[in-house]
């Protein structure tokens, strides 16, 4: 997974970032376009065939979209988005937001609000700092 090549590199390159980050687009829009938000994008979620194609997994929370916003928390904390903590309803947005974290994760070697606690950890979510 993403994950363990993360570990492995502490950070990627640019390119190497723009390489998964189109497929991992490219992933989430088919998804999206089925009615689906996966709710649980992470790198550890982002798997890699030998040919390094990579291949989005553990639907475990995914859920399909209606006319209502979902309100459940849920997720992985250091991507969670502010209005899924904030109980303000959610749908393809939530998806979008952990993109962004990905994205930074494989730019920097960690979560954009990665901390020593779960309370702290939403707190600079819903802040945003």
């Amino acid at each position: 997974s993403l994950v363990h090549v993360l570990k492995h590199r502490r950070t990627l390159t640019e390119p190497e970032v723009r390489y998964y980050m189109r497929q991992l687009v490219e992933g989430v829009a088919y998804v999206h376009s089925q009615h689906i938000i996966h709710r649980d994008l992470k790198l550890g979620n982002m798997f890699l065939t030998e040919d390094m194609v990579m291949k989005i997994g553990d639907f475990g929370l995914a859920t399909r979209v209606d006319d209502n916003r979902n309100v459940t928390i849920c997720g992985t904390p250091n991507y969670i988005a502010p209005e899924v903590l904030n109980k303000l309803g959610h749908s393809y947005e939530a998806d979008v937001w952990a993109m962004g974290c990905i994205m930074y994760a494989l730019l920097v070697g960690q979560p954009p609000f990665e901390t020593e606690t779960l309370k702290e950890t939403y707190s600079r979510i819903t802040t945003n700092k």
